[in-house]
């Protein structure tokens, strides 16, 4: 087995800086939870912010910028939106999802078109809407070649969805969903479009206006490499969303009431200025190195599919060639309680992964794994050739 050429060398990546050096010896192909090392020039940023006096734009006199208008800025280049005031900058992808759930105010008996790929940050808040008897959910499943159901949703569309809440990609399996079709025919129906990309947002282009989304939320702790309780919210100019939170925003003071212009009107308090000017530096170095990240991301997916494939008594989920995956694979090994082999391969071989169900338990159900869940590993492009052989090999040692 040979891997792409851009892997023919550790360190650097090809076609820029060598990225940040990883200060242990263990193998992270954890990054669907969380995106490490951080991008280069993220901690040295939050360490600049921590050090040098605080500047929020609205609370200290004569400051009318700071990192969160750089995030915002930088934010709207990479989704190709024109207009930076539609970005609300949240503390992760659960908050962004929060913020667009409840801020419809869903009519009670709304119909709401989800997928069984959804993370819990989705789930929960439809299923607390459900449980006040506001909204009516339909879930779509899998279709026999493991991709969502096309025939179902065409159907569920029928009934004139209020919401059509969509996941870009599986943080189980890492396959792509299509959902600038499923999003194209939700809009002919008149519906609301939310796309969650936590796990697409820094591999994939995830562009509202292409996508057909009106809400787009992500995190900046995965795919960008940044801090965590960082993410963000894509709100359509056509949508003014209730907010969740109120109180202080650093201008319009003297009114009762919280401000309804975007970005303020969905955003209260003081902004974390240190995770956010770290935010902006992983937006800088995403801006630069992501073509050469994110193909080193896809080989080196591909690699662990495609070598997990060929070890006798491992079971990939949704293991299929032909299919558009991220760097994201879930597995069984016979013999192995998912929980032991995760502990297994942190304290023998060193490798970082994840264990259970993911947060995600309707696609555990959908793929046959919701007992105990699946063993995952999820590359990014610090990873490098040796990293993908090592654990290959790990997984290999257990199996037999």
């Amino acid at each position: 087995m040979t891997m792409e050429s851009s892997w023919s060398h550790p360190r650097p990546l090809p076609d820029g800086p060598p990225p940040a050096a990883r200060p242990t010896d263990a193998i992270y192909l954890n990054n669907a939870a969380e995106g490490w090392p951080k991008a280069p020039g993220v901690a040295a940023a939050v360490a600049r912010a921590l050090e040098q006096p605080p500047s929020s734009a609205g609370r200290v006199a004569g400051v009318s910028a700071g990192p969160a208008a750089e995030c915002r800025r930088r934010i709207a280049n990479l989704l190709a939106v024109p207009d930076p005031n539609r970005i609300v900058l949240t503390t992760g992808a659960t908050h962004a999802l929060n913020l667009a759930v409840h801020g419809l105010g869903l009519r009670s008996g709304a119909l709401v078109i989800t997928t069984v790929t959804e993370h819990n940050s989705v789930l929960r808040p439809l299923f607390l809407l459900e449980r006040q008897q506001r909204v009516r959910i339909v879930s779509i499943g899998l279709d026999a070649a493991g991709g969502l159901d096309g025939v179902a949703f065409e159907q569920a569309l029928s009934g004139r969805p209020a919401l059509v809440a969509i996941n870009h990609a599986s943080n189980v399996t890492g396959r792509i969903n299509p959902v600038e079709r499923l999003f194209a025919m939700a809009k002919d129906a008149g519906a609301v479009t939310l796309l969650d990309a936590s796990q697409t947002a820094g591999h994939l282009p995830v562009e509202p206006l292409r996508l057909h989304a009106d809400l787009v939320a992500f995190p900046g702790h995965k795919g960008f490499h940044g801090p965590a309780g960082t993410g963000a919210l894509y709100v359509a100019p056509r949508l003014e969303l209730d907010p969740l939170v109120v109180g202080g925003t650093g201008y319009h003071s003297q009114s009762h009431w919280h401000p309804q212009e975007m970005p303020g009107r969905l955003e209260a308090g003081t902004p974390n200025a240190p995770a956010l000017a770290g935010l902006a530096a992983a937006f800088a170095w995403h801006a630069e190195h992501s073509d050469p990240f994110q193909r080193c991301a896809s080989a080196a997916g591909r690699r662990l599919r495609d070598g997990l494939r060929t070890i006798p008594k491992v079971r990939l989920f949704d293991g299929q060639s032909h299919t558009e995956h991220l760097g994201v694979v879930s597995f069984h090994i016979r013999g192995w309680p998912v929980e032991e082999a995760g502990v297994a391969l942190l304290e023998s071989f060193g490798v970082v992964c994840r264990t259970g169900l993911h947060c995600a338990p309707w696609m555990h159900q959908a793929i046959g794994s919701a007992a105990e869940g699946t063993i995952r590993l999820s590359a990014s492009g610090f990873n490098t050739g040796p990293d993908i052989d090592a654990a290959l090999a790990a997984v290999a040692k257990l199996a037999a």
